[in-house]
């Protein structure tokens, strides 16, 4: 009996207990109940939203991406599509100032030079040459000229030979030679301020013995000197020859040419046969004279 009342005090316990509770929350779920309006209201909000068209401007970024990534792999697979494109404009850019800076002229030219532009000097021609040496030709003097030379020689013998060219005023430069007797030649050759003079000779030796080339002296004449061999007996021509000196050229102005007779006697018959002779046969008069005196000293020995 106890226990009954007992529980119905617990029962009316709760139920006064949750009644108190039930009254002091029941603002607080009026709030929460006045709430979602507001979530509606964004809803459909963000429902409009989504219903209004798009930007234009929208669609564009899509083939923006897609041209740059191409142009990404094109480049990638080119291996620097800008950096050839640099160089082919570099060089077209340098083949167009070649061809046009070289057709403007040269530093010759008075366009050329107030561009500061310089360029080969082109080659003289012909016809400039040869008037460059017509305008040298006449400024040329003609003076007297000689030389001598022995009319005979002896093989293996030197003998001096003389040329002179007097441009002093003087009628003749004989006067400047040796004269030993020998073979003199006269004449005239118009010559320039400096003068070279040749000699030469299929079968002599020849050494100069002084300048081959002289600046033409107003005071005293001019003279060449050579000591000449001949290495073979005969007739043989010793020839002479004038050079006018210019600036950038060597002129010839006159030759001349003498017969020397060389003659071969005594002992110099004797060098000019061993000289002459074929070698083998000299080797073979050797080993003959060698073997000769061998056996001439063996019987000497062999009578003792």
């Amino acid at each position: 009996m106890i226990s009954i009342l007992l529980l119905l005090a617990g029962l009316a316990v709760a139920g006064i207990g949750g009644a108190a509770l039930l009254e002091s929350y029941r603002p607080h779920d009026a709030m929460t109940e006045a709430a979602p309006p507001p979530m509606a209201d964004t809803a459909d909000a963000a429902m409009e939203t989504m219903s209004e068209p798009a930007m234009e401007p929208a669609p564009d970024t899509a083939p923006m991406a897609t041209s740059r990534s191409m142009a990404k792999s094109v480049e990638a697979e080119s291996g620097g599509f800008g950096a050839a494109d640099d160089f082919d404009v570099a060089e077209a850019e340098e083949d167009f100032m070649e061809s046009g800076l070289g057709e403007i002229g040269t530093a010759s030219d008075p366009v050329a030079e107030v561009a500061g532009i310089t360029g080969p000097i082109p080659a003289a021609s012909p016809s400039v040459t040869k008037s460059r040496t017509e305008a040298f030709l006449e400024t040329l003097q003609t003076v007297p000229v000689a030389h001598e030379t022995p009319t005979s020689a002896e093989y293996k013998r030197a003998f001096d030979v003389t040329l002179a060219i007097d441009a002093t005023g003087d009628d003749t430069a004989v006067d400047a030679l040796p004269n030993r007797g020998g073979n003199i030649v006269t004449g005239e050759a118009k010559v320039s301020d400096r003068v070279e003079a040749r000699v030469s000779g299929a079968n002599f030796e020849i050494i100069e013995l002084s300048p081959p080339v002289q600046s033409l002296s107003p005071l005293t004449e001019n003279i060449w000197r050579w000591s000449v061999m001949p290495l073979s007996a005969g007739e043989h021509d010793l020839v002479f020859e004038i050079y006018a000196i210019d600036a950038d050229s060597v002129v010839p102005l006159r030759t001349f040419r003498d017969t020397v007779s060389v003659q071969v006697s005594g002992i110099n018959r004797a060098i000019a046969f061993a000289d002459q002779a074929n070698p083998l046969f000299v080797l073979l008069g050797g080993l003959g004279s060698a073997i000769a005196g061998l056996l001439g000293a063996i019987r000497f020995f062999g009578r003792r």
